[in-house]
């Protein structure tokens, strides 16, 4: 998901838009497919959310079907009310019987995604989500039970210290759509938002299992505003 607004770079003093902005020579967008590496096999549909401007002005779309050839790439009019929106304009592409997996584009996670997908797999859950510890308000959180499953979401309030990393796992496509739905019809919106972790009430109030996978806070790496650019550039 690469719709998002560019508020956080306002001033960074660039033409360009934040996906392209340069992290050690590279734009974000191909650090943040670098990372992805893993998981954007030619076996797997791989499909980009970005803004229609984006592409028009600045070929974004040319850029990642450069890096990954077989790739579908949705382009969004405007901005919508949140990520959950953007994602369900991808619902044309989808393959809705399979496993489904959203992801932020803007952050890296020094993981290894194969060993995450094994535990969701292993633990024959519906849903799962990668977590690290904080307990600041950007970002959203996970209240877990003593079996390990999430009992309670929420998005820019810290219910626990199981910060969400931008990293969702459905077992089925189908159900982030039906829940994501029912998020939206209940007007479960924050600050005229809808966003993507609180879906995860929806599915707990059926009766389905999540999980999560615990991350150190120094693998999550956000790239979210020019500081945290700056930062994760020291880092390399």
């Amino acid at each position: 998901m690469m719709a998002g607004d560019d508020k956080d770079f306002s001033g960074a003093n660039s033409k360009y838009p934040k996906m392209l902005a340069e992290i050690n020579g590279k734009p974000m967008i191909e650090v943040v497919i670098d990372n992805l590496k893993p998981l954007l096999e030619e076996k797997n549909k791989i499909i980009f959310a970005i803004r229609k401007n984006d592409n028009d002005n600045y070929y974004l779309g040319n850029i990642i079907k450069l890096l990954i050839p077989h790739a579908h790439v949705i382009t969004i009019n405007k901005e919508t009310a949140g990520a959950a929106l953007t994602a369900l304009l991808t619902i044309e592409v989808m393959d809705k019987s399979l496993p489904l997996i959203l992801v932020n584009g803007d952050q890296v996670l020094d993981c290894n995604f194969q060993e995450i997908l094994d535990n969701f797999n292993q633990k024959l859950v519906d849903a799962g989500v990668v977590v690290f510890k904080s307990v600041h308000p950007r970002w959203s959180y996970v209240k877990v039970d003593d079996l390990g499953l999430v009992v309670e979401s929420a998005e820019k309030k810290p219910i626990s210290d199981n910060a969400t990393a931008g990293f969702y796992y459905y077992k089925k496509s189908l159900d982030f759509i039906k829940y994501a739905k029912i998020m939206i019809l209940k007007d479960g919106h924050v600050d005229g938002v809808f966003y993507i972790c609180p879906v995860f009430n929806e599915m707990i109030l059926d009766r389905k299992k999540i999980t999560y996978f615990e991350i150190s806070s120094n693998k999550y790496h956000s790239l979210m505003s020019l500081d945290k650019v700056k930062r994760f550039e020291s880092l390399c």
